[in-house]
């Protein structure tokens, strides 16, 4: 009787125990169901051009950035540095981003490597000559046009821009050419400085197709996202924080115009 109340005993420990492991496997399931793993970062689609496989990029590129205060804080260059850091294909290469933004700069004090607001440490020549960048992105304007009287003549404006293409072809780079972004966004054409900007954005382009340098056309990709999402013609505050500079959608917008353009330039060297 002893011997049959143990084997009782001992089958309906086992009972338990396995009632037991099934309702805490069920439980592991349901939680498992419930918190999935995150799900993998993606890259935006121009950027994608630039640092998925099989990307243009090679062991120890250089890509220069030169402008005025919006490549000086630097937003939309951090985030084509992080996209490189993030991509199997790019991230053990050594890529390096040589930011040169000059506050206040305007295309003939960008050439000088100084404003009454700043100073890049060099000219551009001098630096072009010391870091020997793989690529060169020139991307001013913005202040060509704002400072009005103080700023640029076009005729000025297109000689510089022809020779910051000589001194980064002189150092065996290629080179890309911006167009100015906005000072103001408002949808309707109503932006007081639009009419200069668009003037000034058609001596990039021109000059980027008499050069064959790369076009990084911005103004036209502000114009076209402005267009879909600033639906109330907001004068600012949708891509920049004061009519000019970026918040983080800008940068984002530049950035991955910028893939593309990057991807193009180098994979055309020579």
């Amino acid at each position: 009787m002893r011997h049959l109340l143990r084997r009782s005993s001992a089958a309906l420990v086992a009972c338990v125990f396995a009632a037991n492991f099934a309702l805490s496997a069920r439980a592991e399931d349901k939680s498992a169901k419930k918190d999935p793993p995150p799900p993998a970062t993606q890259v935006a689609p121009g950027l994608a051009k630039l640092v998925d496989a099989p990307t243009p990029l090679k062991a120890d590129d250089k890509i220069a950035f030169f402008g005025d205060s919006i490549t000086m804080q630097g937003g939309y260059i951090k985030l084509i540095g992080q996209a490189i850091q993030e991509s199997p294909a790019a991230k053990d290469l050594g890529v390096k981003l040589l930011p040169h933004g000059l506050n206040g700069g305007r295309a003939p004090t960008l050439l000088e490597g100084q404003s009454p607001w700043g100073k890049l440490g060099g000219t551009m020549q001098e630096l072009i000559e010391k870091e020997k960048p793989t690529v060169v992105v020139i991307f001013v304007g913005i202040n060509d046009v704002w400072h009005g009287a103080k700023g640029t003549t076009p005729e000025d404006y297109e000689a510089a821009l022809k020779k910051m293409l000589a001194l980064a072809r002189s150092a065996g780079a290629a080179v890309v050419l911006c167009t100015p972004t906005v000072i103001g966004e408002k949808t309707d054409a109503s932006n007081g400085m639009d009419k200069g900007l668009d003037q000034y954005a058609q001596i990039v382009r021109k000059q980027a197709a008499a050069e064959k340098a790369t076009l990084c056309d911005l103004r036209k990709a502000f114009a076209q996202e402005l267009a879909k999402i600033n639906t109330e013609n907001k004068p600012s505050g949708i891509l920049t924080y004061d009519k000019v500079h970026m918040k983080p959608p800008g940068n984002a917008l530049i950035a991955d115009r910028l893939g593309p353009a990057l991807a193009e330039a180098l994979r055309g060297r020579k």
